[in-house]
């Protein structure tokens, strides 16, 4: 497809002060926003690293419990095994 002879057109409202000024009030009324969500999310930050690290910690200490329990029980059939050779 050739869109060599395509024309760029000009964004719409470019020139349109009332446009501008809505904008900027929109603007300025989410940032209020922004910035409080941005704040709360900030002070709740923490406490959820803490959650899921402990959950984590938890998870992986559970794992190496079925991992040394696994070992323990195959080490113990081996010795059964060996002894009854």
């Amino acid at each position: 497809m050739d869109l060599s002879a395509t024309q760029l057109q000009q964004p719409r409202n470019q020139g349109d002060s009332t446009f501008s000024k809505k904008k900027e009030k929109i603007f300025n009324a989410s940032y209020h926003i922004s910035s409080t969500s941005f704040t709360d999310a900030a002070t709740l930050l923490p406490k959820n690293i803490r959650t899921i690290g402990l959950d984590i910690s938890r998870s992986i200490a559970s794992e190496v419990l079925i991992q040394q329990s696994k070992k323990d029980h195959s080490r113990k059939c081996f010795k059964i095994i060996s002894n009854v050779m």
